[in-house]
């Protein structure tokens, strides 16, 4: 399942190798290129089905999500098969973990997030206290211990990308790295 599918990543994943590709979006029409289908998580994530899904990729959508975050990572995390994976792309600024999920004006909603169409920031300073407590999170991350310096040169992801917790930060978290009960 891939949310918002990126155009330059969709001809990878949607290629032989792949038993099923299901490109996903809350405004599927925007991705007519690979006939997205529309999904809401507020609504949605709820009646995924379990055990589902080998590998589940959203980059920066996490902080758009206007509900519950909590809910939709353990829902999207449920709907993973055993030994599947979630790819997010999730942007760690310093500071700490924010959210308002009332309608706000433009101006404020881009000076307390950094976007107009953001609901929340994730931040540096409290995440073991936020995101580290629905994910078992390493003590120091790295992309490089998961792929290649090649691979990642490849899928272009610059080098302050790979490590630490950034504003690019590609985390990827295996199904038995979920904290909740999975029930």
């Amino acid at each position: 399942m891939h949310f918002a599918p990126e155009r330059g990543l969709y001809p990878h994943l949607s290629a032989g190798g792949v038993a099923t590709y299901d490109p996903v979006d809350f405004a599927p029409e925007l991705f007519k290129f690979c006939n997205a289908r529309k999904i809401d998580l507020c609504t949605d994530a709820a009646r995924l089905p379990r055990h589902s899904y080998d590998l589940i990729i959203h980059s920066h959508i996490a902080e758009h999500i206007p509900c519950n975050i909590t809910a939709v990572l353990f829902h999207l995390h449920r709907a993973l098969k055993p030994g599947g994976m979630q790819l997010m792309c999730i942007p760690f600024l310093s500071g700490h973990y924010e959210e308002d999920l009332r309608a706000l004006s433009d101006e404020e909603a881009t000076r307390r997030f950094g976007q107009k169409d953001h609901v929340r920031k994730f931040g540096t300073a409290d995440l073991r206290g936020t995101i580290g407590m629905i994910f078992r999170l390493p003590n120091r991350y790295s992309l490089l211990d998961w792929f290649s310096a090649e691979t990642l040169d490849e899928c272009n992801i610059p080098e302050a990308a790979r490590s630490g917790f950034t504003p690019s930060t590609v985390l990827p978290v295996k199904k038995e790295d979920l904290l909740l009960a999975d029930v």
